[in-house]
């Protein structure tokens, strides 16, 4: 089974301690929140931000949004003029686009990883992401695995980690927020997010793929990843359980100890 933290190692880009030896100073502590469209990654990491900032923490909580340059002219074109189709059954007109549009998708990523997580790091106790980095290694191997169906997915999966180790931001905590697909999908359908058209049926045909994809890559790679299963629970309740993960780390209590419920226990899939 391939290692991203392994591969790491045998290259030397990784270092105990950090996993992102390239910032020298590893700074902060990167906290990002994994899973699917519509699983409440947002609201989730914005709600932990707040109750990190009444605990002492000075965070940020970085969201994608528009951006300038060339990154922002790519982001547009990925999204105005996208090589995979989201209407109908979706897919790729030339057997060549999937891998085109992982790379173009994994240099937009690149940019995040120096350009805006580094320099967070640099400045805050905590960043935390609210949509995930593995989450854009289980959409490459999706992709590359359904375009290319004779691969071997750990060869695949080993491509993807060496395009991105000189560049990965490895997370000090991962938290995936484990949703079923049918309810983020009908999360993202009512709220209208997850790119494109989240009720399009090339969403319900490559959701299953994604959701088995990130899994592979979690249980494979992260095996500290904090999971909180999520269902029908407020958003209250994942925040605090996010929260009290992150206080965990970073060894610390709030300083209002009475404001924030014990963390909710949660059975765990072997």
């Amino acid at each position: 089974m391939y290692s991203l933290a392994r591969h790491f190692a045998d290259t030397g880009t990784y270092r105990a301690g950090t996993g992102r030896p390239w910032l020298g100073d590893p700074g902060g502590t990167l906290v990002t929140l994994e899973g699917v469209w519509g699983a409440g990654k947002t609201t989730a990491a914005q709600l932990a931000g707040t109750r990190l900032r009444d605990a002492g923490f000075s965070v940020t909580v970085v969201h994608y949004g528009g951006e300038p340059g060339t990154i922002g002219r790519l982001s547009q074109f990925l999204e105005t003029a996208p090589l995979r189709a989201r209407t109908g059954v979706g897919g790729y007109q030339s057997p060549h686009h999937g891998a085109v549009d992982v790379l173009l998708r994994l240099c937009r990523e690149a940019h995040h990883h120096r350009s805006c997580f580094g320099p967070a790091l640099a400045n805050n106790d905590v960043v935390i992401v609210d949509h995930g980095v593995y989450s854009k290694i289980a959409w490459a191997l999706t992709v590359l695995t359904e375009t290319m169906p004779d691969a071997d997915a750990d060869e695949l999966l080993g491509v993807v980690h060496t395009i991105t180790a000189a560049w990965f931001c490895v997370p000090d905590l991962p938290v995936h927020l484990d949703t079923p697909w049918p309810l983020a999908r009908e999360r993202a359908i009512s709220r209208g997010h997850g790119g494109g058209n989240p009720a399009a049926i090339e969403r319900l045909l490559f959701l299953p793929r994604y959701v088995e994809s990130y899994r592979q890559v979690l249980a494979a790679h992260v095996p500290h990843a904090h999971r909180v299963q999520v269902g029908l629970r407020p958003p209250e309740a994942i925040a605090d359980e996010v929260t009290a993960a992150v206080l965990d780390l970073l060894r610390a209590e709030p300083q209002n100890p009475g404001r924030m419920p014990e963390p909710v226990l949660t059975d765990r899939r072997s």
